[in-house]
Parts: C-alpha cells; sequence; structure tokens
C-alpha cells in the first residue's frame, strides 16, 4: 500500500468522526465573548470534519489539505447554503499565504511542517491572526512517540511559549505520550 492510499483510507474513515474537543472548546470561547462567526484556516483538515462543524457555525472556511481524496469527500459533503464559505487549498499549509482570518485550526497536521520551514510558517501564521483571534492545535513534544521519525516535528514546551510570546494564552499543552490515529 502507498502512502497516498492510506492516507485516501484515513480520511475516508475519518470522514464522520465528530469535530474535535478542543475546537469545540474554541469556538465556545468565541461565544461566550460574543463574537460573532468569522473566518477561520483549517490547516490539514484531511476530508473535513472540523470544517463541517465550522461551516455549520457560520464561519467561512479555507480548509486546507494536499489530499485529493479528503478534499474531494469534503466538497461533497458541503450544505449548498455553506459552499459559498467554503475555500478549498490543495497545497501543503506551509506553502498557503494565510488570509487574515480570527482562528487558525489544525488537528494533528502541524508536526508534519518541515523543521525548517517552522519559523517562517509561524510568522506568517502570526501576521494572519486577526487582533482578539486564537490559534487552536495539537502539536508533538520531544518525547511523542513519533519524535526522531522523518518528517515529524516536535517543540520544546520552552520553544512554544517562545513562540507564543505577545500572544494571550489560554490553554496549553503539548502532546508527549501515545500516537494519534493515522496511517503511519
Amino acid at each position: 500500500m502507498t502512502d497516498a492510499t492510506a492516507w485516501d483510507d484515513f480520511v475516508r474513515s475519518s470522514r464522520l468522526r465528530p469535530p474535535r474537543e478542543l475546537l469545540r472548546r474554541t469556538l465556545g470561547a468565541f461565544l461566550l465573548e460574543g463574537r460573532p462567526p468569522g473566518v477561520a484556516v483549517d490547516l490539514g483538515c484531511g476530508s473535513g470534519p472540523d470544517t463541517a462543524e465550522l461551516l455549520r457555525r457560520g464561519w467561512t472556511v479555507h480548509a486546507v489539505d494536499t489530499n485529493a481524496e479528503g478534499l474531494r469527500l469534503l466538497r461533497e459533503g458541503v450544505p449548498s447554503d455553506a459552499v459559498s464559505r467554503l475555500h478549498v487549498h490543495t497545497v501543503r499549509f506551509e506553502d498557503l499565504s494565510l488570509p487574515r482570518c480570527d482562528l487558525v485550526w489544525s488537528s494533528w497536521a502541524l508536526p508534519y511542517c518541515p523543521r525548517d520551514r517552522w519559523p517562517a510558517f509561524w510568522r506568517g501564521l502570526r501576521a494572519a491572526l486577526k487582533p482578539g483571534g486564537r490559534i487552536a492545535a495539537d502539536l508533538f513534544g520531544p518525547r511523542h512517540a513519533w519524535a526522531g521519525e522523518d518528517g515529524v516535528f516536535t517543540i520544546s514546551k520552552t520553544d512554544l511559549r517562545q513562540a507564543l510570546r505577545g500572544l494571550q494564552v489560554e490553554a496549553f499543552d503539548i502532546e508527549d505520550g501515545v500516537r494519534p490515529s493515522g496511517p503511519r
């Protein structure tokens, strides 16, 4: 089985999963502030279960992934009243010029940013974030089970705290244990 086939199988199987808890909590924080839905970027959206939740809640979403099968499934599942709020980008997320946004969301995709591209990508991400915007993402710490594998980016708590300087941090945790599901 090729890597592409494995990812196609993964995005098909995850299509109907519920939205991630971290995303639901983050969207709840916007609601508690009384802020209306804005513009979100879903980095590594796969087949789009989290994008679907954002669209359901009225957000405009830039869904970013390289997997054509996942993006096809995402487009198929979008209700007609949300089509105009979905912008699909078939590109590696670190190659995208991020639009101005209120939310950058990434469920387990950021650890696949090439280490040498991370500083420029992070600067671009911060520059795209509107005042009062949020970043919600899953990252791997240096003791994570996939640390040391080719193409896997890890970040220490110290380095991440440095990267977050100047931003209001509501919650902070780095995954440093078990492997999430995926075609590894």
